[in-house]
């Protein structure tokens, strides 16, 4: 496997011409989210979505807000990591009608249907996120939570082409401190301070008919946090592998090798790379499988939640230990 190449840019960029085709001058990366993400025409074609995940030592919780151009929807997902009791929700919107995603990350969006009301709603240094459903698995989901943006913390901004007249950006937002609490049914459940985290997945892009993709992410405290990515970067030179100490990024120039140890539902997973900058165990405690099908388009995703435990190798060659870290890894193939 080769290394990768990173051309970085540091001023505002249009992700697309005035056509709708991939701006040359926005592929590369950025530790900071500058790419206007507006795609004129290529309806049906466009891909947009918004997915937080929040972790803390006893529950996680993961939203979703997308718009397939025909097709648009919310999701919510929580999970109790101390009974194991999950509760899944989505609602579709056709053609996305009310769930409008803004072009930039860090603008405020909702998510308006009478059975699932999302709302992100974007502050100076803070964005808050609001939930309200009534029925979930026969009990009602509300949520009410801040996560703060410390101006030192870094992120991973990557636009790629995926083909000829394909193209993807995202923004890769990990490690955020979030404050707050979910109610489900009548129970409770509150945020740890200094071990509760949030992280945003920001795409826009055109992508080909057939795709398919892996991503696995965790965050902990001290700033330690991770996120690797194959699938959809893989004939473009670049990547998404990024570590954070004390918030500080690391963009990594060599390939992660994602593997599943075994063909069972709750296998460990190993993910290293070639220098020895990653050598991590990813233990699942929870799968979570949803296979969403619109005429003959579909998307199935996996995505398991659980701990990452191991060894990075440090901004100056240190070996930064990672112990019962919590994070999630996703697997999709859609036909879209």
């Amino acid at each position: 496997m080769n290394s990768f190449t990173h051309p970085e840019f540091f001023t505002a960029t249009a992700l697309c011409t005035s056509q709708g085709q991939l701006n040359p001058q926005a592929i590369g990366w950025s530790p900071r989210p500058l790419t206007d993400c507006t795609i004129p025409g290529r309806f049906g074609r466009r891909k947009r979505w918004n997915h937080w995940c929040i972790t803390t030592p006893q529950w996680i919780l993961s939203l979703t807000h997308a718009d397939l151009d025909y097709l648009g929807y919310g999701a919510a997902y929580f999970l109790d990591l101390q009974s194991g009791q999950a509760i899944a929700y989505n609602q579709v919107r056709l053609f996305g009608i009310g769930c409008e995603l803004p072009d930039q990350a860090q603008q405020s969006h909702e998510f308006n249907h009478p059975r699932l009301h999302l709302r992100v709603a974007e502050h100076t240094g803070r964005t808050r996120i609001t939930v309200s459903a009534p029925d979930i698995g026969g009990q009602p989901l509300h949520v009410a939570l801040d996560i703060q943006r410390p101006a030192h913390l870094d992120s991973v901004n990557l636009v790629a082409p995926l083909g000829p007249r394909s193209f993807h950006a995202t923004c890769r937002q990990l490690g955020l401190p979030c404050s707050g609490s979910v109610q489900v049914g009548k129970q409770h459940y509150s945020c740890v301070s200094g071990q509760s985290f949030a992280s945003l997945d920001f795409g826009r892009g055109v992508w080909p008919l057939n795709s398919h993709w892996t991503r696995a992410a965790f965050a902990a405290p001290g700033g330690i946090a991770g996120n690797f990515g194959s699938g959809w970067t893989d004939h473009s030179g670049l990547s998404e592998n990024t570590l954070w100490f004390g918030g500080g990024l690391q963009h990594l120039n060599a390939p992660i090798s994602i593997s599943q140890t075994a063909h069972k539902p709750l296998a460990t997973w190993q993910l290293h790379s070639q220098d020895d900058s990653v050598a991590l165990t990813f233990s699942p405690c929870q799968r979570h499988q949803t296979h969403r099908r619109f005429g003959p388009f579909y998307a199935d995703t996996q995505q398991w939640f659980g701990h990452f435990d191991g060894v990075l190798r440090g901004p100056q060659g240190e070996r930064v230990p990672v112990n019962a870290a919590l994070g999630w890894l996703g697997a999709t193939h859609a036909r879209w």
